[in-house]
């Protein structure tokens, strides 16, 4: 029987290959590709909401400083 390597496969094959395939060894290297890949998809989910959350503050300091203009040029 052929050797099924997760890394190679899609998430939807590895799960597929889980539901049907009862060998240890192949189940322990598809729980462990599953988790590295939860693990990046994480990892980018914070980068970009890093760099989001950059912006908005960026956004709001500017809000502040236009909000005191307006009160100061209406004097």
């Amino acid at each position: 029987m052929k050797i099924i390597n997760p890394k190679i496969q899609t998430t939807e094959e590895i799960v597929a290959s889980l539901l049907i395939n009862k060998k240890k060894q192949y189940t322990e290297s598809a729980h462990a590709e599953i988790f590295s890949r939860l693990i990046v998809t994480i990892k980018d989910f914070n980068d970009k909401a890093e760099r989001l959350e950059k912006v908005m503050l960026l956004l709001a300091v500017v809000q502040v400083v236009l909000a005191i203009l307006q009160i100061f040029l209406a004097t």
